[in-house]
């Protein structure tokens, strides 16, 4: 669901116009004179007092789902996702098997690491001398 952290004018009229309601009717709405409404559209940066930030929370979360998709439109923002992402977990745990034997595999590649002999490492000190 889209979430407006700071609600300002342009986003209470972007809900007013979702909402498909008159100045009069959103105003009654949310409790407040049709002139706080008519100040949005004067002053869309205009930033409401916190208990109408919190009603017009409430209104969004009550709202319909196509009333939330209009609202996100008339924002530009992308349309509200409510449906939460579900994990099958058997395709879960076939990917975490696939995963843990292409990790063996991969070892299995790499070249192991000869450690240095110590007769080697006397030729090395006899070169750099």
């Amino acid at each position: 669901m889209t979430v407006i952290d700071q609600w300002t004018g342009r986003h209470a009229r972007a809900l007013q116009a979702a909402m498909r309601l008159t100045n009069e009717a959103f105003a009654e709405h949310l409790g407040v004179s049709p002139r706080t409404i008519a100040k949005w559209r004067e002053r869309p940066g205009m930033v409401p007092s916190p208990q109408l930030q919190e009603a017009l929370d409430t209104s969004l979360t009550l709202a319909t789902e196509d009333t939330r998709t209009r609202f996100a439109s008339n924002l530009n923002l992308p349309p509200p996702d409510d449906d939460p992402i579900t994990l099958d977990t058997s395709v879960v745990s076939q990917l975490h098997a696939v995963v843990g034997e292409l990790a063996r595999v991969l070892a299995a590649l790499q070249p192991p690491k000869a450690p240095i002999q110590a007769d080697t490492a006397t030729r090395l000190d006899e070169v750099q001398t």
